[in-house]
């Protein structure tokens, strides 16, 4: 067998992996429409859900979505790296429906981390067998498979292609050359694309180490250099929206404000073996972050490659996954802040860990490598070991279990019982009590058959058992809104945490993608406020009371609320947010007659006036409307302010308008007396930067290519030719 699978081309190697993945996920290819992979967070599925629903239904609509008013009072989409429009494997968007979609996308995506480290691990150690083996493992380590909810989709799309660079990083080191540049910078054009930057910056932190430690050369060194700063051109369309709307958006404001941040205990090497437990661990409940399992017994054949085979590329990797091991917990997180360029812009030091579990991969290539080979002897201390350890798991499985359970507060995870992880510590002891069996008769076949099933066998069955699918509908309204319907999009307001509620319009206003200005007004509802007021003030006709996934209630407030349009006649000047708030939360400020502006307003506004304001057209990114007033007036739109608005004269193009900060959150426009038919439209001008820098990029990238293979070619040819004439 062995043999046969060492003569099968890369191709079959693919298709067996992609039938090993369909096999393994039938149930989720099955799963009609509107069931998700897993469960995670309600929150989080509905933003994320309603997120791509927006996206790719506004796309099939011929509108780019730069902006949504449905999600956060008004955010940019485009600009949220996230939306991933770019991507190229998120064509399946308007193929399937968004959960067949999500779900197939996660298939695609392990079927990608499984085949690029077959031709990783395959390059190391030329026999296929094995690498085949291994690459199954790859497709289910827990630091990706765990992230198979549809909230952190952009996690597994990016993080995938780690592999692949390795691959291409050990060739250009092989064979002294600088054509990989082309394919690199793809791949980290991909990465970039497919949304989720802690995992590209991550991805470029280890390539280094990885690099200066197992191929340093010039050719190895100007690849990795040459191929980063292209892809940073080549991706700028995404890049310089989404750097923009860093600066606008909340996750500026830092950590202690937004989040929490996940660092390594050493409890947590504990999921090595116990895996029932990968999906309650810390104090914050968080399961994937921490975990490092792929498989108990593959961890234990890692020992044994440690301890028997004396490799020096072993102890080399060995060395750099304890560097990368280190670096997540919270002291040396805190040191690498000061010492690593930007390492302190992203909040979860833990996925590292990813990288770790990659890492691992060749050294248990090389134990399983070990296993089948005869002439090599395994130590008998390390099968006494093994069994040793297995009867004491399966004599105080309920102890160990105790243990975990105190040490990682597992009670406080209320979807899984104890059963299932008193199941997971006795389940490892019984593998592990197999393993040194099959090992002490390791010199026949069968027992090497059977520990290669069960090598492959646990980590996909432990995975599966841990994922679920979750029956989700989102309840996200695509339609655009026509005049008739302009102010019935309606905001409920969540009256236990004291936000929008994650719905209709709205998210949470923890959520890092919103606008900055959005989050701090929203932070202010935690102290005492005028409920009648707040709920005017933000649109919010219903509250819901309840928890996110169970409603209890749903109330009207009867409160009067502002428009998505309405025009003013008086205003109070005030740059200081806090002042502003203490403003507008004076029981005398009146909503509906005055707002606060962070501007002095072009035209003199001054007492009462009389006017009308008519909307003409509305969609996500534009709206147009009409207004007669006789005397100057401000027009505020109840949609969030970020700078890259603008507003013309539809008339008479060349008159502008300054779309300035209102009301703390909103936008507002200063017009004259008379008639005006306006457009307002967001129009970021860093779009507009980026689209130029990518396609010049991208032309001249793809001449060097062709270039580059055309001369490869014609060399091959007379290479060719003098080994003929010879």
């Amino acid at each position: 067998m062995k043999n046969n699978i060492n003569k099968l081309t890369n191709f079959h190697i693919a298709l067996i992996l992609f039938f090993i993945i369909l096999i393994s996920h039938l149930d989720i290819i099955l799963y009609s429409s509107g069931q998700y992979f897993s469960w995670h967070n309600y929150g989080d599925l509905n933003y994320y859900v309603n997120l791509r629903v927006f996206t790719f239904g506004s796309l099939l609509s011929g509108i780019f979505p730069f902006w949504t008013t449905k999600i956060l009072c008004g955010v940019p989409v485009f600009a949220n790296s996230e939306s991933a429009i770019f991507y190229p494997l998120n064509l399946i968007y308007f193929i399937l429906p968004v959960s067949k979609a999500i779900n197939f996308s996660f298939l695609i995506h392990f079927f990608i981390l499984s085949f690029s480290s077959f031709l990783w691990i395959n390059n190391k150690i030329r026999y296929k067998f094995i690498s085949l083996i291994v690459a199954i493992v790859a497709a289910f380590l827990s630091s990706t498979y765990l992230h198979a909810c549809a909230a952190h989709l952009s996690n597994v799309n990016t993080c995938c292609w780690f592999p692949l660079l390795l691959y291409f990083y050990d060739k250009a080191f092989e064979e002294k050359t600088y054509r990989y540049i082309f394919p690199v910078s793809v791949i980290l054009c991909l990465q970039i694309f497919a949304g989720h930057w802690q995992y590209v910056y991550y991805t470029a932190f280890v390539s280094l180490i990885y690099v200066l430690v197992f191929c340093r050369n010039r050719n190895v060194l100007v690849v990795i250099f040459s191929s980063y700063t292209i892809a940073l051109f080549l991706a700028a369309i995404q890049l310089v929206s989404s750097l923009d709307f860093y600066f606008e958006g909340a996750r500026q404001l830092g950590e202690d404000k937004i989040g929490t941040s996940y660092f390594s205990g050493l409890e947590y090497l504990f999921t090595l073996l116990f895996p029932g437990h990968i999906l309650s661990i810390g104090e914050n409940g968080s399961f994937w972050e921490p975990t490092i399992y792929f498989g108990a017994l593959n961890f234990l054949i890692v020992i044994l490659a440690v301890t028997h085979a004396y490799n020096k590329n072993i102890l080399k990797i060995c060395g750099v996954i304890l560097f990368l091991y280190i670096l997540t917990f919270k002291p040396f997180s805190d040191m690498a802040d000061k010492i690593i360029p930007f390492f302190s812009w992203f909040r979860t030091p833990c996925k590292i860990l990813f990288f770790a579990n990659v890492l691992i991969l060749p050294i248990l290539a090389y134990g399983i490598k070990y296993v089948l080979l005869k002439r090599l002897k395994i130590s008998k201390i390390f099968v006494v070991s093994c069994l040793i350890l297995s009867i004491f798991i399966i004599t105080f499985f309920a102890d160990i279990s105790d243990f975990l359970i105190k040490i990682f507060r597992y009670q406080k995870m209320e979807i899984f019982t104890g059963s299932i992880l008193y199941g997971s510590v006795i389940f490892s002891g019984i593998l592990i009590f197999l393993l040194s069996v099959l090992l002490y008769f390791r010199k026949n076949i069968v027992p090497k058959i059977i520990l290669i099933f069960l090598l492959v066998l646990e980590p996909v069955l432990i995975m599966r058992t841990f994922i679920h699918k979750y029956d989700y509908e989102s309840t996200f309204n695509f339609g655009f809104y026509k005049r008739e319907n302009f102010n019935e999009q309606t905001r409920f307001f969540y009256n236990i945490n004291l936000d929008l509620i994650t719905g209709i319009e709205n998210c949470s206003a923890s959520y890092p993608d919103a606008v900055k200005n959005y989050v701090l007004f929203m932070k202010h509802l935690r102290h005492k406020f005028n409920m009648n007021k707040i709920l005017g003030l933000l649109r919010c006709s219903y509250i819901v009371n309840g928890t996110a996934e169970h409603i209890y209630s749903i109330e009207k407030t009867g409160v009067e609320t502002l428009n998505r349009l309405n025009i003013l006649y008086d205003y109070k000047f005030e740059t200081d947010k806090e002042k502003i708030y203490d403003i507008m939360s004076d029981d005398n400020f009146d909503i509906f007659d005055t707002v606060v502006l962070e501007k002095e307003p072009h035209f003199g506004v001054h007492g009462k006036g009389h006017g009308m304001i008519n909307p003409v057209y509305f969609d996500e990114t534009s709206i147009i409307f009409e207004c007669k007033t006789d005397k100057p007036a401000i027009i505020l739109y109840t949609d969030n302010f970020t700078k890259g608005w603008q507003a013309y004269e539809l008339n008479n193009p060349a008159q502008k308008y300054e779309v300035i900060c209102a009301d703390y959150i909103y936008k507002a426009i200063s017009v004259d007396k008379g008639y005006h038919r306006i457009k307002i439209e967001y129009k970021p001008f860093s779009f507009i930067i980026g689209k130029w820098i990518s396609v010049f990029s991208w032309m001249i990238f793809l001449i060097l290519w062709i270039i580059s293979y055309r001369r490869k070619k014609l060399k091959n040819i007379s290479q060719n030719t003098i080994n003929f004439i010879q």
